[in-house]
């Protein structure tokens, strides 16, 4: 399970396209891996919440020329890879990662691109999302 996290002016076409790009080749990605879409928490309006949607990992490749202008335009250059996702779901109730782990967090809260859920947060996390059925 990863945490994704994505500007405001990027957030919307992160949902739509179910991509997400990225500087560097990330590692250690499992096929069909749950993944948390996070806003970053300045671009959120008063209440609302961080994390809006889940999607599933596909593959991970090089950005190919212009396909970054296509999907975020006026950042070209920006990123080198793109994430493919698919089975992108709302989620009813979003949340924020301190609203879970309240007293363990920190480690989330510097996260600037994405970041592996620890496995002693990953079923807290689950069970929260399986009483939304979505995990």
């Amino acid at each position: 399970m990863y945490l994704f996290k994505t500007s405001g002016d990027t957030f919307n076409s992160v949902i739509k396209n179910c991509k997400h790009a990225f500087h560097y080749m990330p590692r250690d990605w499992h096929p069909n891996e749950l993944i948390l879409i996070s806003k970053n928490k300045k671009d959120c309006e008063d209440g609302e919440k961080q994390i809006q949607y889940t999607m599933r990992f596909v593959d991970i490749r090089p950005l190919e020329q212009g396909e970054v202008e296509k999907y975020w335009p006026g950042n070209e250059n920006r990123w080198k890879y793109l994430i493919n996702c698919k089975q992108i779901k709302p989620i009813d109730k979003p949340f924020n990662i301190e609203d879970l782990l309240i007293d363990d967090s920190d480690s989330y809260k510097h996260v600037v691109i994405f970041k592996k859920i620890k496995t002693e947060h990953k079923e807290i996390i689950k069970k929260h999302l399986n009483m939304l059925n979505l995990s």
